[in-house]
């Protein structure tokens, strides 16, 4: 029986009008968000001290954090170098809107980057293990261009690999779960990118991306054991960074890790506490006084609800430039020492993306300034993504044919070797149709 247009067209009519309505709705949230993001101080229902804005966002990356949403760190109120050649320090009162246009990217430089795949456990199949392939690319333009494509697969399936052990004892030994993976994943990634920077023997400047965010937010809270964070993070993904960061200390390096189509909410964040009208809620908290209103009912969202960053930056940056650069306050961020996380985005002549990038970064404006550019000439070059992420990824991605390759190729050798491979029931409905 075909489908009753008749009966449907009214119900699509009520859609639209009621998307239309939220669309207009969204517009004037978005307007006043763009606004006050020019004015944070300047509120049409009274104005806010600076000091307690201030407040309010330092009370939401407090170790008991008293503000619901996750909020980002202000700008340092430091000199900041803006590439046009003006210095100018940062002032709250003068709003969080300010761009800043790229230097000059160099003619002659590496653009290196990193990425990743897996084949996860499966259950059903005929063992038990993972793969990991870390692929990259390293090209370098100028006099002498060339093009270093790389992958290193690497095979998981010991029991004392497929484990995080307990140094106290096999009683805490924490199975790599799904989440677990995905972080030893990124460790890979960036130990790949740190050797890959420490082989390197030209002195041309280098652009050094990892793709995806650098706060480990999987690592968060208590799921895992101190053992696991310390394998993982301090020992992993920390120590890489270490040794990207004494690269850069001798030579010119820009280091980040770029983020598409970011859906981060942290700078909107910044406008919630700004626009909230009751007094001592940096205090007090915000569940103390909105927790019980509901969705909808929070004055904040009259400038937040359905809003990103990027809404926001997609406003108030040309083509080509970039924002003030804004800190996390992430709860896992605080144990990154002198790796603590910061941020700005950029308008990449399509898009807005999102650069990470650890405080040594941040701290030095030749090397944001590198950064910024050679992304700006990566993105460029790449149609709006930088070429070298989106090589390193044609290297690492593991697609459907090598999975189904790999565990053929697994079978085979199990049965050269006079082991019969045990399949559950739905593995070997998957290799036999029934129609």
């Amino acid at each position: 029986m075909a489908l009753d247009l008749h009966k449907t067209a009214p119900q699509v009519r009520e859609m639209t009008l009621r998307l239309r309505d939220a669309h207009d709705a969204r517009q004037t949230r978005l307007n006043r968000a763009v606004t006050l993001l020019g004015q944070p101080l300047a509120r049409p229902h009274g104005p806010l001290a600076e000091e307690t804005l201030r407040q309010r966002v330092e009370a939401a990356g407090h170790p008991r954090p008293r503000v619901t949403f996750l909020v980002a760190g202000l700008p340092a109120p430091i000199a900041v170098a803006a590439p046009i050649g003006l210095a100018a320090p940062f002032v709250l009162a003068d709003g969080l809107h300010r761009a800043f246009a790229a230097p000059p990217a160099p003619p002659e430089y590496m653009a290196l980057a990193t990425d990743g795949s897996q084949i996860t456990v499966d259950r059903h199949g005929p063992a038990h293990c993972f793969v990991i392939n870390v692929g990259g690319a390293a090209i370098q333009y100028g006099r002498e261009p060339h093009a270093d494509l790389f992958s290193e697969p690497r095979l998981y399936s010991t029991p004392e690999e497929m484990v995080i052990p307990d140094p106290d004892g096999g009683v805490r030994d924490q199975p790599i779960d799904d989440v677990l993976l995905g972080v030893t994943r990124t460790v890979m990634e960036c130990q790949a990118l740190a050797d890959r920077l420490e082989q390197s023997a030209h002195e041309s400047p280098v652009l050094a991306l990892l793709d995806g965010s650098l706060v480990r937010w999987d690592l968060s809270g208590s799921r895992y054991g101190d053992h696991v964070r310390r394998e993982l993070l301090q020992d992993g993904f920390l120590a890489a960074l270490d040794r990207i960061r004494a690269v850069a200390q001798r030579r010119r390096v820009a280091f980040a890790s770029y983020i598409s189509s970011p859906r981060s909410t942290e700078v909107v964040n910044i406008l919630r506490v700004a626009w909230c009208p009751h007094e001592g809620v940096e205090t007090k908290g915000c569940d103390n006084i909105c927790g019980r209103g509901g969705p909808g009912k929070r004055e904040c969202d009259d400038v937040a609800t359905a809003l990103m960053d990027r809404d926001l930056f997609e406003r108030v940056l040309a083509p080509g430039e970039r924002s003030e650069i804004f800190a996390s306050q992430s709860p896992i961020v605080r144990e990154y020492g002198p790796h603590e996380v910061r941020f700005c985005y950029v308008n990449v002549d399509g898009e807005i993306a999102r650069l990470e990038m650890p405080e040594w970064v941040a701290q030095d404006d030749e090397a944001v300034g590198l950064l910024h550019a050679l992304t700006l000439d990566q993105c460029r070059k790449g149609g709006g993504y930088p070429v070298a992420l989106r090589e390193a990824h044609e290297a690492a991605v593991v697609t459907g044919s090598d999975r189904r390759l790999f565990w053929g190729l697994v079978e085979s050798s199990l049965a050269g070797q006079g082991l019969t491979p045990r399949l559950s029931e739905k593995a070997r409905s998957k290799q036999v149709r029934a129609l």
